[in-house]
């Protein structure tokens, strides 16, 4: 006995089938790499910040609670706390609106007289607008001489 089946149009053979598939994968594979290829174009991968440490100073010359200025690699003014405890280095540009923030050595804080913001020792902001705290270079003192790691431009 044989089984007759209704078909509307041609039937798909096996060798068709498979053809098809896998012209379809092979489709669905090229688009995906190009995709992956062109959205990694377009998006810039993330470069991890290189820093440097520059020497600023010597620990002789930065007696507790003074200060001393320097310049970045990028041209900003920063300066070299020396709070008692620590010798700390931060940017001097206040983070409100960008003014150039002075060391009080008299009252160990840093005051930014544009619109009379605070920050303490530690350039964390006490009083006044500034959002938040100063930058804060990171500092490493190797026999007597002070370095300050920098990023790289």
């Amino acid at each position: 006995m044989t089984e007759t089946k209704e078909t509307t149009g041609e039937e798909l053979s096996r060798r068709d089938f498979l053809a098809n598939t896998a012209m379809s994968l092979g489709l669905i594979a090229s688009l995906g790499t190009g995709a992956y290829f062109g959205i990694k174009t377009l998006v810039p991968a993330k470069k991890t910040a290189k820093f440097t440490d520059v020497l600023v100073g010597n620990i002789k010359d930065l007696p507790a609670n003074s200060a001393m200025e320097f310049i970045d690699n990028q041209g900003r003014k920063a300066i070299l706390v020396n709070n008692g405890q620590a010798v700390k280095a931060f940017s001097k540009i206040c983070t409100h609106l960008g003014c150039e923030v002075e060391w009080q050595a008299e009252k160990k804080h840093f005051f930014c007289p544009c619109h009379e913001g605070f920050f303490d020792a530690n350039g964390k902001n006490i009083a006044g607008p500034p959002p938040r705290p100063l930058d804060e270079y990171k500092v490493t003192i190797k026999d007597d001489n002070i370095f300050v790691a920098l990023k790289e431009v």
